[in-house]
């Protein structure tokens, strides 16, 4: 077999590995017998906070390129004084309240895991064909018996989250007798934490399925399914525990995470705005730093989850990659959830730990920490050997924080609360600037939104993924020469220059009488995407809730961090009066529509202001209806009407596949290429077995795993020890058939080969062990469908296991 092997001695930490002899039951989460822990497990909380590459000390003495400092403390959080914000003490039934009822649950949402690409790369050359970790949604329902009041907040390891998958959920909810009691569209919020590599193809919207060869059912159907069973598993166990307790907030810094990969833009914000934050050198902080966590822990001590928020892009596992990850944020879930002890297929009723890593302000903060001083696709650009260490190194990270925070004592307090509107936002005329006086050049007497447009610099990509043109194209300055040069310049360097097309053309597509484009401003247009070919939806949901002293605004938006300060303000001025002092801007939430950038930021027209698609006055728009949506609540009103949600009809489809797989005149499962007799810790090994196609097992809505590795038992029975929620541990797919890199199923799968992979941790116990597939196959469309297993030969891991395992930072 041709299956490229990536060297991953140093994958995972010590957390994401079994302490001593423990052992997985079939989910890969709960040593068999166990149930859920009622604390972090001591030993592997010792090996995470001893961690030498979590240290922002040691991290910033290792050598690293020029140019390089590591973050310095500082304060972070919004100073209300500065800001004349007071906030006043709480009224009401629920003044004062601190007693919560709370659930938690989990379900899978793998999808098609191979011919199918990233969603999110938007790279048609990019497909996957196999599996680093599993992805999954949490749900969390909060309810306060003060005022009979709920909500259900969702994380999901996906892209984005689409009108389609919350019209999806919606419709499932309504059809369910339970649940449509108790959640509806007002107080149900879903999110993404944007991984880049899980499956595409699932938005009813034309545009967002472009660059994966069209719609794909079977991905939004398994993600819509799989949603709908956490949330069936957070109100169960909800329901089933009616006693009350207390949830915690914790808010801390966490350093060496996150860099703004856009910096030209950033920096035309004012000097006095970004000297708002400074760090404990004495300057801006030009990334938001705050790491903010909701703790569910029982009054008898039964831990819950936890919900953490920090703004960083899930891009470190890069598109010339080819497995379906959670990146940072799924690592750094699976790895708290492997702290507590997580039973994936505990009953409902029964506590089990659930840690979800949700997105925030993640619009112009990269996890590539290096960025600015390696070129891409550098694999050391993360911060450790390669794409996979990287992201075992950023989610470690937020995960050591996440540990940190998880011991807050600092009590919500108040009441739950919710509102949630549509806005139609190309034909959103701003009354009231809430943002700092402009400079005239990018000031307008008239601020409004107009039809939605994509400028030329999308097709540049942004640091994490740079595309085939350049940064920086506008319409502010129409001088052919410098164009000239400029275009001379990125031709140099192998891009598409756009600039004198840009100048000459693109931006006076804005003057053609069909379209409203006027407001795009320094935005050379590259695709109007708006009516008639409603490409993307223009009427977007805005949602607020309200637990007790905290604040979560839901945006479809990717929030860079001086729009979401911006949001924080006017939020905070609206809603300080009944006691709310803490804000999160949750981006990606309930739809997805690019990014929103402020009004300085849009001026450079760098990939996220070429990407801020209602034009130059966007986050002014968004700022006005979001305040709108708050006063409502501290009105104590209903919201304002908005516009119904219109969906859209998914027309260009995916060439539809059609079972027809081979066994090559063996059995499905067979050995075809075994392992080796012994292993050796920080070092892999793997077999290849005959396969079927990994979509048979999402339409076969079959709970499986396609890899696991089994351990020996004194009674001489073998036990799951990992599965495939492991990032040691990879499925890699492919077909005779097709050539590999295809992007759409062939004709005829024929015979196909599955490899399982293991990169053994340092601090695997010493033992007997094999490696499983499991799979699904079907050979014609009329046929049955052949659940089949292969188990390779025994081997063996001898002497010493290490206390921890480790990560090797980046060396130059």
């Amino acid at each position: 077999m041709n299956f490229i092997h990536r060297q991953l001695p140093f994958l995972c930490v010590a957390l994401f590995l079994a302490a001593c002899d423990g052992s997985s039951s079939s989910s890969g989460g709960t040593p068999s017998g166990a149930s859920a822990t009622t604390a972090p497990d001591p030993a592997l909380a010792a090996c995470l906070r001893d961690n030498p590459a979590l240290v922002p000390a040691s991290f910033a003495a290792q050598t690293a390129p020029e140019g390089y400092v590591a973050d310095s403390s500082g304060d972070y959080e919004l100073n209300l004084n500065a800001l004349n914000i007071s906030v006043a003490d709480q009224s009401g039934d629920c003044a004062g309240n601190t007693a919560f009822r709370f659930g938690s649950g989990i379900a899978d949402i793998t999808g098609v895991v191979a011919n199918t690409g990233g969603m999110g790369w938007e790279d048609p050359a990019q497909v996957l064909s196999g599996v680093h970790t599993r992805q999954y949604a949490r749900a969390f329902a909060i309810a306060s018996p003060c005022n009979g009041k709920r909500i259900l907040f969702v994380s999901t390891d996906t892209g984005m989250i689409f009108g389609s998958v919350r019209q999806g959920v919606l419709a499932a909810i309504a059809a369910d007798a339970q649940l449509a009691t108790r959640y509806g569209p007002d107080n149900l919020m879903l999110s993404a934490t944007h991984t880049h590599s899980g499956p595409a193809g699932y938005s009813h919207h034309e545009a967002f399925n472009l660059f994966h060869f069209g719609f794909d059912e079977d991905n939004l159907n398994v993600i819509v399914r799989g949603i709908v069973e956490s949330i069936r598993k957070a109100d169960a166990n909800l329901q089933a525990n009616t006693a009350t307790a207390p949830i915690t907030l914790g808010i801390g810094e966490l350093l060496n995470t996150n860099i703004n990969r856009s910096l030209p833009a950033f920096e035309r914000n004012s000097e006095a705005e970004r000297r708002e934050f400074l760090d404990g050198r004495g300057d801006p902080v030009d990334v938001d730093k705050r790491s903010v966590q909701l703790n569910l822990v029982r009054a008898n001590g039964s831990p819950v989850g936890l919900i953490n928020w920090f703004g960083v892009h899930p891009t470190v596992v890069g598109s010339y990659e080819s497995f379906v990850s959670g990146d940072n944020k799924g690592y750094a879930s699976l790895l708290f959830e492997r702290l507590m002890n997580t039973d994936y297929d505990a009953a409902d009723s029964v506590d089990t730990f659930v840690a979800a890593f949700a997105q925030t302000d993640e619009g112009d903060a990269s996890p590539n920490i290096f960025i600015r001083q390696l070129p891409h696709p550098d694999p050391a650009r993360g911060g450790a050997a390669n794409d996979f260490a990287s992201a075992a190194l950023s989610g470690t990270k937020q995960a050591a924080k996440a540990l940190e925070l998880f011991s807050s004592s600092q009590q919500l307090s108040g009441p739950v609360d919710y509102r949630f509107f549509h806005v139609k936002m190309d034909e959103v005329t701003v009354e009231s600037y809430d943002g700092p006086a402009l400079p005239p050049e990018w000031d307008a007497p008239v601020k409004r939104t107009c039809d939605p447009a994509l400028g030329v610099s999308f097709g540049a990509g942004a640091e994490d993924g740079p595309g085939p043109t350049v940064e920086g194209a506008s319409c502010a300055d129409p001088d052919f020469a410098q164009a000239a040069a400029n275009d001379f310049a990125a031709g140099s360097a192998g891009k598409i220059p756009p600039n004198l097309a840009a100048t000459t053309v693109l931006c006076n597509v804005g003057l053609l009488p069909a379209m409203d484009l006027s407001c795009h401003a320094e935005k050379p247009i590259l695709f109007a995407i708006g009516e008639p070919m409603n490409a993307e939806p223009s009427i977007l949901p805005f949602q607020l809730f309200r637990l007790g002293n905290m604040a979560i605004l839901g945006v479809p938006f990717e929030v860079t961090t001086m729009a979401s300060r911006r949001l924080q303000k006017t939020l905070l001025k609206t809603l300080a009066p009944v006691g709310v002092d803490t804000v999160v801007i949750a981006g990606l939430v309930n739809d997805y529509v690019h990014y929103l950038t402020t009004r300085e930021e849009y001026s450079a027209q760098q990939y996220e202001g070429a990407s801020t698609i209602f034009g130059a006055w966007q986050l002014a728009a968004v700022q006005q209806e979001s305040a709108r949506l708050a006063q409502s609540m501290v009105a104590a009103v209903a919201a304002p009407t908005g516009p119904a949600y219109v969906d859209a009809t998914p027309v260009v489809r995916r060439t539809p596949y059609s079972p027809s797989d081979s066994s090559s005149g063996g059995s499905y499962g067979d050995v075809l290429e075994d392992v080796t007799a012994s292993a050796v810790r920080g070092e892999s090994i793997s077999a290849v077995f005959q396969a079927g196609h990994p979509r048979n097992v999402v339409r076969a809505q079959t709970a499986l795993s396609f890899a696991t590795v089994e351990r020996r038992q004194p009674d001489g029975s073998w036990q799951v020890y990992r599965n495939d929620n492991a990032p040691e541990l990879f499925f890699r797919w492919r077909s005779d058939s097709q050539m590999e890199g295809n992007p759409n199923d062939a004709p005829v799968t024929g015979p196909s080969q599955a490899e399982v992979r293991w990169e053994v941790p340092l601090d695997t116990p010493a033992g007997e062990y094999r490696l499983r597939h499991n799979g699904v196959a079907q050979e014609s469309p009329s046929a049955a469908t052949i659940l089949y297993e292969g188990v390779s030969s025994g081997f063996t891991i001898d002497g010493a296991a290490q206390n921890c395992d480790t990560i090797a930072p980046y060396q130059p």
